[in-house]
Protein backbone atom coordinates (compact mmCIF):
# COMPACT_ATOMS: atom_id res chain seq x y z
CA UNK A 1 0.00 0.00 0.00
CA UNK A 2 2.04 3.15 -1.07
CA UNK A 3 0.24 5.66 1.54
CA UNK A 4 0.03 6.36 5.21
CA UNK A 5 -3.43 4.59 5.83
CA UNK A 6 -1.47 1.59 7.34
CA UNK A 7 -0.26 3.62 10.24
CA UNK A 8 -3.73 3.79 11.12
CA UNK A 9 -4.34 2.26 15.00
CA UNK A 10 -0.48 1.66 15.73
CA UNK A 11 0.72 2.67 19.53
CA UNK A 12 3.79 4.67 19.53
CA UNK A 13 6.11 5.42 21.93
CA UNK A 14 7.82 9.33 21.51
CA UNK A 15 10.33 10.31 23.99
CA UNK A 16 11.50 14.01 24.43
CA UNK A 17 7.56 14.85 22.87
CA UNK A 18 7.46 18.40 24.40
CA UNK A 19 9.10 20.58 22.15
CA UNK A 20 11.45 20.64 18.67
CA UNK A 21 11.29 17.27 16.39
CA UNK A 22 9.83 15.08 19.10
CA UNK A 23 6.64 17.50 19.24
CA UNK A 24 6.52 17.16 16.18
CA UNK A 25 6.43 13.38 15.47
CA UNK A 26 4.30 12.67 17.92
CA UNK A 27 1.75 15.41 16.07
CA UNK A 28 2.11 14.11 12.84
CA UNK A 29 2.06 10.53 13.80
CA UNK A 30 -1.56 11.38 16.11
CA UNK A 31 -2.75 13.51 12.28
CA UNK A 32 -2.15 10.32 10.51
CA UNK A 33 -4.12 8.01 12.72
CA UNK A 34 -1.24 6.58 15.23
CA UNK A 35 -1.91 6.40 18.88
CA UNK A 36 0.53 8.10 20.59
CA UNK A 37 2.43 7.95 24.17
CA UNK A 38 4.16 11.13 24.36
CA UNK A 39 6.99 11.27 26.90
CA UNK A 40 9.30 13.81 28.23
CA UNK A 41 10.43 15.04 31.94
CA UNK A 42 8.09 18.44 31.71
CA UNK A 43 4.87 17.31 32.98
CA UNK A 44 2.24 20.03 32.44
CA UNK A 45 3.92 21.02 29.52
CA UNK A 46 3.29 17.00 27.99
CA UNK A 47 -0.51 17.24 29.25
CA UNK A 48 -1.11 20.29 27.72
CA UNK A 49 0.39 19.43 23.91
CA UNK A 50 -1.58 15.27 24.39
CA UNK A 51 -4.69 17.21 24.98
CA UNK A 52 -4.23 19.75 22.26
CA UNK A 53 -3.12 16.53 19.97
CA UNK A 54 -6.83 15.03 21.27
CA UNK A 55 -8.77 18.41 20.85
CA UNK A 56 -7.63 17.85 16.88
CA UNK A 57 -9.48 14.40 17.32
CA UNK A 58 -6.04 12.10 17.69
CA UNK A 59 -5.51 9.74 20.39
CA UNK A 60 -2.75 10.87 23.03
CA UNK A 61 -1.72 10.67 26.25
CA UNK A 62 1.37 11.65 28.23
CA UNK A 63 4.11 9.84 30.99
CA UNK A 64 6.44 11.48 32.75
CA UNK A 65 9.73 10.23 32.65
CA UNK A 66 13.84 10.69 31.95
CA UNK A 67 15.21 8.78 29.44
CA UNK A 68 18.83 8.39 32.13
CA UNK A 69 16.75 6.81 34.24
CA UNK A 70 16.04 2.69 34.26
CA UNK A 71 12.94 2.18 36.03
CA UNK A 72 11.22 5.54 34.12
CA UNK A 73 12.00 4.27 31.03
CA UNK A 74 10.00 0.66 31.90
CA UNK A 75 7.15 2.53 33.14
CA UNK A 76 6.70 4.58 29.81
CA UNK A 77 6.59 0.98 27.85
CA UNK A 78 4.31 -0.12 30.06
CA UNK A 79 2.14 2.88 29.41
CA UNK A 80 2.06 2.26 26.06
CA UNK A 81 0.71 -1.91 26.93
CA UNK A 82 -1.73 -0.67 29.73
CA UNK A 83 -3.16 2.01 27.92
CA UNK A 84 -3.78 0.75 24.18
CA UNK A 85 -2.54 -2.76 24.69
CA UNK A 86 0.24 -2.94 22.10
CA UNK A 87 3.27 -1.58 21.07
CA UNK A 88 4.76 -0.66 17.41
CA UNK A 89 6.57 2.42 17.11
CA UNK A 90 9.33 3.40 19.21
CA UNK A 91 11.09 6.61 18.55
CA UNK A 92 13.61 7.09 20.83
CA UNK A 93 14.52 11.14 20.88
CA UNK A 94 15.02 12.64 23.88
CA UNK A 95 18.64 14.05 24.34
CA UNK A 96 21.10 16.39 26.14
CA UNK A 97 23.53 18.57 24.49
CA UNK A 98 26.48 20.88 26.21
CA UNK A 99 28.85 23.29 25.99
CA UNK A 100 32.23 22.85 23.72
CA UNK A 101 35.67 22.38 25.19
CA UNK A 102 38.34 20.52 24.49
CA UNK A 103 38.31 16.75 25.94
CA UNK A 104 40.63 17.23 29.10
CA UNK A 105 38.67 20.40 30.03
CA UNK A 106 35.15 18.31 30.29
CA UNK A 107 34.59 16.87 33.85
CA UNK A 108 33.60 13.30 34.32
CA UNK A 109 30.50 14.31 35.41
CA UNK A 110 29.24 16.38 32.25
CA UNK A 111 30.68 13.72 29.91
CA UNK A 112 28.69 11.05 31.63
CA UNK A 113 25.54 13.44 32.14
CA UNK A 114 25.30 13.80 28.11
CA UNK A 115 26.30 9.96 27.61
CA UNK A 116 23.16 8.35 30.02
CA UNK A 117 20.84 10.79 28.36
CA UNK A 118 21.93 10.79 24.51
CA UNK A 119 23.28 6.83 24.71
CA UNK A 120 22.41 5.01 27.02
CA UNK A 121 19.13 5.85 27.39
CA UNK A 122 18.58 4.95 23.53
CA UNK A 123 19.93 1.80 24.56
CA UNK A 124 17.41 1.56 27.35
CA UNK A 125 14.22 2.57 25.38
CA UNK A 126 14.95 0.18 22.71
CA UNK A 127 15.55 -2.70 25.27
CA UNK A 128 12.58 -2.41 26.66
CA UNK A 129 10.77 -1.08 23.66
CA UNK A 130 11.50 -4.47 22.51
CA UNK A 131 10.49 -6.96 25.88
CA UNK A 132 7.31 -4.57 25.67
CA UNK A 133 6.45 -5.76 21.52
CA UNK A 134 7.47 -9.44 22.43
CA UNK A 135 4.95 -9.28 25.41
CA UNK A 136 2.30 -8.29 23.41
CA UNK A 137 2.95 -10.01 19.70
CA UNK A 138 2.84 -6.70 18.45
CA UNK A 139 3.33 -6.72 14.51
CA UNK A 140 5.03 -4.65 11.97
CA UNK A 141 7.27 -3.21 15.16
CA UNK A 142 10.03 -0.41 14.20
CA UNK A 143 12.30 1.40 16.67
CA UNK A 144 13.50 4.91 14.91
CA UNK A 145 16.66 6.24 17.06
CA UNK A 146 16.79 10.34 16.37
CA UNK A 147 21.13 10.36 16.61
CA UNK A 148 22.71 13.78 14.64
CA UNK A 149 25.17 14.38 11.49
CA UNK A 150 27.28 15.37 14.01
CA UNK A 151 27.02 11.42 14.43
CA UNK A 152 28.42 10.81 11.40
CA UNK A 153 30.82 14.11 10.58
CA UNK A 154 31.88 14.82 14.60
CA UNK A 155 32.92 18.21 15.37
CA UNK A 156 36.05 19.02 17.47
CA UNK A 157 35.87 19.76 20.75
CA UNK A 158 32.25 18.25 21.28
CA UNK A 159 33.36 14.95 22.42
CA UNK A 160 30.49 13.97 25.09
CA UNK A 161 27.44 14.86 22.35
CA UNK A 162 29.59 13.60 19.25
CA UNK A 163 30.54 10.53 20.77
CA UNK A 164 27.35 9.72 22.02
CA UNK A 165 25.36 10.52 18.82
CA UNK A 166 28.26 8.05 16.92
CA UNK A 167 26.99 5.70 19.15
CA UNK A 168 24.09 5.53 18.34
CA UNK A 169 24.76 4.78 14.81
CA UNK A 170 26.19 1.68 15.57
CA UNK A 171 23.55 0.16 18.61
CA UNK A 172 21.36 0.98 15.14
CA UNK A 173 22.56 -1.23 13.16
CA UNK A 174 23.56 -3.93 15.78
CA UNK A 175 19.99 -4.01 16.95
CA UNK A 176 18.57 -4.19 13.23
CA UNK A 177 20.89 -7.31 12.78
CA UNK A 178 19.14 -8.76 16.11
CA UNK A 179 16.00 -7.86 15.14
CA UNK A 180 15.66 -8.51 11.69
CA UNK A 181 14.05 -11.89 11.14
CA UNK A 182 11.61 -10.77 14.36
CA UNK A 183 9.50 -8.54 12.54
CA UNK A 184 10.82 -5.44 14.42
CA UNK A 185 13.30 -2.77 12.20
CA UNK A 186 15.86 -0.51 13.63
CA UNK A 187 16.73 2.21 11.72
CA UNK A 188 17.81 5.83 12.58
CA UNK A 189 16.87 9.31 11.41
CA UNK A 190 20.52 11.76 11.61
CA UNK A 191 19.35 15.71 11.69
CA UNK A 192 21.43 18.78 10.82
CA UNK A 193 20.73 21.62 12.14
CA UNK A 194 16.85 22.26 12.89
CA UNK A 195 14.82 25.08 13.86
CA UNK A 196 14.38 24.30 16.86
CA UNK A 197 14.05 26.38 20.38
CA UNK A 198 18.35 25.53 20.42
CA UNK A 199 18.23 27.64 17.78
CA UNK A 200 16.38 30.46 18.75
CA UNK A 201 18.20 31.27 21.52
CA UNK A 202 21.86 32.08 19.89
CA UNK A 203 22.34 35.37 18.43
CA UNK A 204 21.44 36.36 14.83
CA UNK A 205 25.46 36.44 13.90
CA UNK A 206 25.58 32.88 15.02
CA UNK A 207 22.82 32.00 13.92
CA UNK A 208 23.65 33.01 10.10
CA UNK A 209 27.18 31.64 10.56
CA UNK A 210 25.43 28.14 11.09
CA UNK A 211 22.45 28.62 7.99
CA UNK A 212 25.78 29.74 5.73
CA UNK A 213 27.32 25.94 6.28
CA UNK A 214 24.21 23.81 5.10
CA UNK A 215 24.49 23.47 1.32
CA UNK A 216 20.94 24.06 1.03
CA UNK A 217 20.62 27.06 2.55
CA UNK A 218 18.27 27.04 5.38
CA UNK A 219 17.48 25.02 8.45
CA UNK A 220 15.59 22.29 8.77
CA UNK A 221 11.98 21.88 9.67
CA UNK A 222 11.05 20.11 12.57
CA UNK A 223 8.02 18.74 10.92
CA UNK A 224 10.52 17.43 7.96
CA UNK A 225 12.24 14.60 10.56
CA UNK A 226 8.99 13.47 11.58
CA UNK A 227 7.49 13.19 8.11
CA UNK A 228 11.00 10.93 7.68
CA UNK A 229 9.86 8.87 10.71
CA UNK A 230 6.26 8.43 9.56
CA UNK A 231 7.39 6.83 6.33
CA UNK A 232 9.85 4.75 8.60
CA UNK A 233 7.17 3.43 10.79
CA UNK A 234 4.56 2.44 7.70
CA UNK A 235 4.65 -0.57 6.23
CA UNK A 236 6.02 0.84 3.02
CA UNK A 237 9.63 0.53 4.80
CA UNK A 238 9.01 -2.75 6.00
CA UNK A 239 12.69 -3.93 4.13
CA UNK A 240 14.33 -0.86 5.83
CA UNK A 241 16.81 -1.99 8.84
CA UNK A 242 19.75 -0.67 9.84
CA UNK A 243 19.50 2.36 7.93
CA UNK A 244 21.45 5.84 8.74
CA UNK A 245 19.62 8.53 7.39
CA UNK A 246 20.88 12.02 6.90
CA UNK A 247 18.23 14.51 7.16
CA UNK A 248 20.58 17.23 6.97
CA UNK A 249 20.02 19.37 4.11
CA UNK A 250 23.42 18.25 2.20
CA UNK A 251 25.40 18.51 5.99
CA UNK A 252 26.57 14.98 6.00
CA UNK A 253 27.09 14.72 2.37
CA UNK A 254 30.91 16.09 2.94
CA UNK A 255 32.61 19.54 3.38
CA UNK A 256 30.69 22.45 1.42
CA UNK A 257 32.16 24.98 -0.81
CA UNK A 258 30.10 27.53 -2.31
CA UNK A 259 31.66 28.25 -5.93
CA UNK A 260 30.12 30.44 -7.98
CA UNK A 261 28.86 28.40 -11.45
CA UNK A 262 30.51 30.15 -14.90
CA UNK A 263 27.13 29.99 -15.91
CA UNK A 264 24.23 31.27 -13.73
CA UNK A 265 21.13 28.87 -12.84
CA UNK A 266 18.50 30.44 -14.86
CA UNK A 267 15.66 29.23 -12.70
CA UNK A 268 17.24 32.30 -10.09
Amino acid sequence: MNNFENVKGKVAVVTGATAGIGKAIAEVFAENGMKVVLSARRQELGEQIAADIRAKGGEAVFCQADVSKEEEVKKVMKCALDTYGQLNVVINNAGASCLMHPIHEYETEEFCRITNIDYVGVFMGMKYAVKAMLESKSKDCSIINISSAEGMYPTGCFAPYSGAKRAVLSLTQTAALDYAKHDITVNCICPGATDTDIYSTISPEQRELTQSMIPNGRFARPEEMAYTALFLASDMARYITGAIIPVAGGMAAGNFNEVPWIEKDPRI
